[in-house]
């Protein structure tokens, strides 16, 4: 139909209302790509210049850039050597007034212990972005990866196991993170 890479495409309101339905979201955002999708979901969960945000020392670039660009600091936590995931264990002892967030990544088939990570997380105020990019489809404790961060991200970049040779989104619950996100 020649709507193939057109932004705003007929397909695009069906392919959102799809992740929604998918993923147990109310809300998905479309963007041009995974890495895009990590940065507006720092910034519609308000992480800004001072803040600092936790991630695993091994994780996907784009996602250190990320927290970059929108002007906060990683803080870094090894992974779990059985998943390359995340430690949710390390995540423990992580401490300090500037965290503002934690970039939890899906990798290489490994899935990050998500009910002890958003338990903390919440606990201690702390927002979860789910990057999932590299796991759509997979399944953590009955529920899709993907539908656990306050604001998750997918990629359909050519590598991805669910692709249209570019794109990606964000996936929330709530009206403000994606309010946010939108400007």
């Amino acid at each position: 139909g020649g709507n193939w890479g057109r932004y705003h495409g007929p397909y695009c309101q069906q392919l959102a209302e799809a992740l929604c339905g998918r993923f147990a979201c109310q809300h998905a955002l479309l963007c041009s790509s995974g890495t895009v999708g990590v940065e507006l979901a720092l910034r519609g969960l308000g992480v800004g210049p001072g803040d600092e945000v936790v991630l695993a020392g091994y994780d996907f670039p784009g996602n250190f850039r990320a927290i970059e660009a929108v002007g906060a600091r990683p803080v870094l936590i090894d992974v779990d050597p059985t998943t390359w995931c995340l430690d949710a264990d390390q995540l423990e002892s992580v401490r300090g007034e500037p965290i503002k967030a934690v970039i939890v990544s899906h990798l290489h088939g490994g899935l990050a212990d998500m009910s002890k990570i958003m338990e903390l997380a919440h606990k201690r105020g702390w927002r979860v972005v789910e990057d999932f990019c590299q796991q759509p489809g997979a399944s953590i404790g009955g529920r899709p990866a993907g539908s656990w961060g306050d604001a998750s991200v997918v990629s359909f970049g050519g590598s991805k196991l669910l692709t249209s040779g570019r794109g990606g989104a964000v996936l929330t619950g709530d009206a403000q993170i994606l309010q946010r996100m939108k400007i």
